[in-house]
């Protein structure tokens, strides 16, 4: 019977990707981003057939207050899909970027945060709970016959931006050893 093997499987995260408005006119935006570049490199003899890869989402992510659908108070998918996968063993979803650089070693990407939000705007992404916590990530690898988790990161930001380039804070921090 085939299974997944993993040799190693790391992240290594950028530094935040900032992009205040230079004005508040209507056209400006703000970006906050944290890339964050996952590794995983199987054993020989494992098949990327035999693995599945992907990322779990807790927390609240609010533009200019409103959260609308953004609220996700216990563990949900991060991927189109709704199922976390990022590399289901066949194929890769949109979600998490990831390519195979060769047989057994495959990269994979993940940005959180805000993209071209409208200028001016509070930015929050943190516990869903109210505004104190963290966005709470959870990245793993499982294997497909039997869904055990082989391996995970777990990790954690926030970002709680009253107006974009004047204060806030942003932070996050992982249990990868």
């Amino acid at each position: 019977m085939s299974e997944c093997r993993i040799k190693s499987f790391r992240a290594s995260w950028s530094a935040w990707n900032i992009s205040w408005p230079l004005t508040n006119s209507s056209w400006s935006s703000s970006t906050i981003q944290l890339p964050v570049k996952f590794r995983l490199e199987l054993e020989p003899g494992s098949s990327k057939s035999d693995c599945v890869v992907g990322q779990r989402k807790r927390g609240q992510s609010a533009i200019g207050g409103n959260a609308g659908s953004d609220i996700w108070p216990d563990w949900v998918g991060d991927s189109e899909w709704g199922s976390g996968w990022w590399w289901s063993g066949d194929t890769f979803a949109g979600a998490g970027k990831g390519e195979w650089e060769s047989a057994n070693v495959a990269n994979f990407e993940d940005a959180p945060g805000f993209y071209k939000a409208g200028a001016g705007q509070s930015l929050y992404m943190g516990a869903a709970a109210g505004r104190t916590g963290y966005f709470d990530f959870k990245t793993f690898v499982k294997d497909k016959a039997t869904d055990k988790t082989l391996a995970e990161i777990n990790w954690s930001m926030r970002i709680d931006v009253p107006t974009p380039g004047k204060g806030g804070f942003w932070w996050s921090f992982s249990d990868q050893k």
